[in-house]
């Protein structure tokens, strides 16, 4: 936790776990036993343990949005060094971490409030331990017959007595103290053999470590009344717990005598003391352990299915949490709640930054701009972004009107799909968007732009290299083309010199992404919303061969450098074969591929081809390495 906004966003997860935690327990009050009521209490321990959010999940995604949005409208004035107001909300760690770093507004303030609360808090449980340790320490030996009791009942029942027993003046009932070296202090007067058996058994089951643990919890969330309350809670549960745990090494009339023995018990001193165990856990808790005690019953070996199946349904809640997202907002919408879905829907896939970034140019929404723009470009975008987008795009609409795209929604009538998506040596990509007409206008061309996809950490970017150009060739697939992008191979193999020029190109599912003459049924409506998390769902290809004309036949696959090109041949899931043809430039349009339908993942253009050719009656195999790009 690094800013008062990443404390709020796992105090209020932790809070949402401990509802349902409490509201379960009530539900199975009467039907699980007290090992089960105490054990749950382990789930929103490791909830506080774990970071909001981890894995993307999340157990309040309505609850995100709506910190998000206060978040922006309270940071953006403030300039705060420990905020970032176009960022996400994140929880890098369970723990405040702590930047020795000038306070520049009220939410800084608030932070380094709340990682003092913590010291303090601890500071208070740890001189609080001192302090009764240091009164203990002054107890005095207990008499030799306090000694044989203690070790009586430890050989009755199977215990480990520990080391040290002391007596000390003003306690109301008997406790162990010291998680690392424990002391059993007993009260001036003689104590029951069935209290030293609860105390016992407390050390037994490291109950005193429990309660340093909880201790530790509420430093955390000190200023979060519903972790202390689920903190008292627990304590409670583990001293009914305990009292189950003698009811059942007693038998009969000594069960009803334990019950009064708890009576005896109503006192509140060292009921909470950190490292300590203590019957008189307060007066006010008394009257629930004797009706535990009335609705003792031993409970049945199967019980123990039902219970860890209860528990581990409560665990998934809990923990896993949703994987639902933010809604992703319509690209018209304006203000804070759609702003802080945007942030929160930055595109985490190649194909999931460009089909934000498309869609943000058809609809001419700064919302999907500000959703794939990189860091240095979003502050220009924020303000814009929770504006109605009416008054922006002017050049956008200038070079459609060129085309006669028209509109339905408020989004031009057009799909996008990318070109030779290649790698740029830096972790990204660059590559050609294309925007073309649906079916069913008169529009010949579209509009083109050269982008760079790059990766912000989890997220990517989209970036314009250049501006919007109307593009207005007759063959989008004429490959080489004077008017759209390919990519050149080359290959060397028995004197034979190849040179394979081809076209890839890209888009995501539903995008109707064919131009007119490829069968978009009429009726076709692009998608408005984008799909920032989206993988490429649709794929096609084009080839083309020069080379020498003893070449009888090629055919050829993507790979990746260092695979072995015949077994990409033999194993390729698409392939093109090409016949070689008689054309005066001894250039042929290959036979094109098209994929629609399954998702392709991150399908760039290949490092290299696999080829196999024919040359006077003889079989080749080789590697295509990539030799240049053309514009």
């Amino acid at each position: 936790m690094e800013n008062i906004w990443s404390f709020l966003l796992q105090t209020l997860t932790a809070s949402v776990a401990a509802a349902v935690l409490l509201i379960a327990k009530r539900l199975f009050l009467d039907k699980l036993s007290p090992r089960w009521q105490y054990g749950i209490w382990a789930i929103l321990a490791l909830r506080l343990l774990l970071p909001a959010g981890l894995l993307g999940r999340s157990l309040l995604p309505l609850g995100r949005v709506t910190l998000e949005a206060a978040k922006a409208s309270i940071e953006l004035p403030l300039a705060s060094a420990l905020t970032d107001p176009y960022g996400v909300t994140a929880v890098t760690a369970p723990i405040p971490l702590v930047r020795l770093v000038p306070p520049a507004s009220v939410t800084d303030w608030l932070f380094f409030l709340y990682a003092a609360g913590v010291a303090v808090t601890l500071l208070w449980f740890f001189l609080s331990y001192l302090a009764l340790g240091w009164r203990v320490a002054g107890g005095r030996s207990p008499s030799p017959q306090a000694l044989e009791q203690v070790a009586t009942v430890a050989a009755r029942y199977g215990l480990k007595a520990p080391r040290r027993v002391v007596v000390l003046p003003g306690v109301e009932s008997a406790f162990v103290c010291g998680p690392l070296s424990p002391v059993l202090v007993l009260p001036e007067w003689t104590v029951d053999d069935k209290v030293i058996l609860h105390e016992l058994l407390h050390l037994k089951y490291g109950d005193l470590w429990a309660g340093v643990a909880m201790c530790a919890l509420r430093c955390l969330h000190w200023c979060n009344p519903l972790l202390w309350y689920c903190w008292d809670q627990a304590q409670n549960d583990c001293e009914s717990l305990c009292d189950q745990r003698v009811l059942e090494r007693l038998e009969g009339e000594e069960r009803r005598q334990y019950g009064v023995i708890l009576l005896s018990m109503a006192d509140d001193k060292y009921a909470r003391a950190p490292g300590t165990t203590s019957m008189a856990n307060g007066g006010q808790h008394i009257k629930a352990r004797i009706q535990a005690i009335a609705r003792f019953k031993r409970y049945p070996r199967g019980m123990g299915l039902a219970s860890g199946c209860v528990a581990a349904v409560l665990a998934i809640a809990c923990l896993a949490g949703s994987g639902q997202a933010a809604e992703v907002p319509d690209p018209r919408e304006s203000g804070s709640i759609p702003l802080a879905a945007a942030r929160l829907n930055r595109p985490t896939t190649v194909a999931g930054a460009l089909d934000t970034y498309a869609k943000g140019v058809l609809s001419n929404s700064p919302l999907y701009l500000y959703m794939a723009a990189p860091a240095e470009a979003q502050a220009e975008l924020f303000g814009t972004a929770s504006q109605s987008p009416n008054d922006n795009g002017m050049e956008l609409d200038r070079l459609f009107d060129q085309l006669d795209f028209w509109m339905s929604s408020g989004t031009r009538m057009a799909q996008w799909s990318v070109m030779n998506l290649l790698p740029d040596g830096d972790g990204g990509y660059t590559g050609a968007l294309f925007f073309l007409p649906l079916e069913g206008t008169s529009t010949e061309g579209g509009v083109t732009q050269q982008v760079a996809v790059r990766p912000d950490g989890a997220f990517w970017t989209v970036e314009p290299l250049n501006a919007l150009e109307v593009w207005s060739g007759e063959d989008l697939w004429l490959c080489p083309s004077q008017d759209t992008p390919y990519v050149t191979y080359r290959a060397e193999a028995a004197g034979v010199t190849l040179e394979i020029d081809v076209q890839c190109r890209l888009w995501v599912s539903q995008q109707y992404p064919y131009a007119t003459q490829l069968f978009t049924p009429h009726s076709a409506m692009p998608d408005h919303t984008a799909q920032p998390h989206a993988a490429f769902g649709g794929m096609r290809d084009g080839y083309g061969l020069r080379t020498d004309p003893a070449v009888e036949r090629l055919r050829c696959a993507p790979m990746t450098q260092g695979q072995d090109p015949a077994a990409v041949l033999d194993k390729a899931s698409y392939w093109v074969e090409m016949s070689q043809g008689s054309l005066e430039d001894d250039h042929i349009l290959a036979s094109a591929g098209s994929y629609e339908g399954e998702d392709l993942g991150l399908r760039a253009m290949p490092e290299a081809l696999a080829v196999r050719f024919t040359c006077e009656g003889r079989e080749y195999t080789c590697t295509a390495l990539l030799k240049e790009v053309v514009p």
